[in-house]
């Protein structure tokens, strides 16, 4: 069955867990201190400010789901794997998009398809529209989901912000991800490209683990990169972006059911 975020499973404990540990933390220190003191211990509450909450959940690979208006958001369970997408992607302290498409990368391997990754596709819905104007006002959701016109648009365009996040279903030598990411980007930054250079260099040395993440966003004509937690640079080449961003957008996307889903998605609100 097509993966659907609008069939989600939300983890209720997302955040509970971590904000339970730090508030029991600090309330022993401080029962401690005034027990010595001969004081009454004291009560609080901790309460993180929104933007602080936001990098976080991403820092902490959306463990804890918190969304754009600081309150927690769901977490979505792409099926085929079990793994977990945060509803909401938040950049630059406040630029947030929801998951707009999900699926899996399956691999052949002597015929047998193995699970890679879970892939969620984060693009603000608003953002779409405001690229493509009203050429699709009043046409079919359908077709429109389909028309490689419309990502094509989404993709060319350096004020929609775009992000995929890959959740890794599996142990995976980095140098497999950076060899076939380098293959579809080669093409259209040419094999000397200072940023395609850069780019590669990025993987050198890593190992992704089940459950780690990997992060791509395009915001401004930057490129961003994460592992995990951890920024690994950011490469100010508009090309770099489209080029890496046709992987999941383009005629032949890596993951075709994430592009579908996103697919529908953005249609239901570039025709109305």
């Amino acid at each position: 069955a097509r993966a659907s975020t609008a069939a989600v499973l939300v983890d209720s404990s997302a955040m509970s867990g971590f904000k339970e540990h730090i508030q029991g933390v600090r309330a022993d220190v401080a029962r401690r201190r005034n027990e010595r003191r001969g004081e009454r211990p004291l009560e609080f509450r901790l309460r993180p400010v929104p933007t602080a909450r936001r990098l976080w959940a991403n820092a902490m690979g959306g463990r804890l789901g918190i969304g754009s208006d600081g309150n927690r958001v769901a977490l979505v369970t792409e099926p085929k794997t079990g793994l977990k997408l945060p509803g909401e992607y938040c950049v630059n302290g406040g630029k947030c998009a929801p998951l707009t498409g999900m699926g899996v990368r399956i691999k052949r391997i002597a015929g047998i398809g193995v699970k890679v990754y879970a892939c969620g596709l984060y693009v603000n819905p608003a953002s779409a529209r405001a690229a493509v104007g009203d050429r699709y006002v009043g046409k079919s959701v359908k077709d429109v989901a389909k028309d490689q016109a419309l990502f094509d648009a989404v993709n060319a365009a350096a004020d929609v912000e775009k992000t995929v996040r890959l959740v890794f279903a599996r142990d995976v030598d980095s140098a497999k991800i950076r060899d076939a990411l380098s293959e579809r980007l080669r093409p259209a930054l040419g094999a000397d490209s200072p940023s395609l250079r850069r780019f590669e260099a990025y993987f050198d040395g890593v190992t992704f683990k089940k459950g780690q993440s990997l992060t791509f966003t395009a915001s401004g004509g930057k490129l961003i990169t994460s592992f995990g937690s951890k920024e690994a640079g950011q490469i100010a080449d508009g090309k770099l972006c489209t080029a890496l961003f046709d992987a999941y957008l383009g005629k032949s996307p890596v993951v075709p059911s994430a592009k579908e889903s996103l697919g529908e998605q953005l249609a239901g609100h570039v025709t109305g």
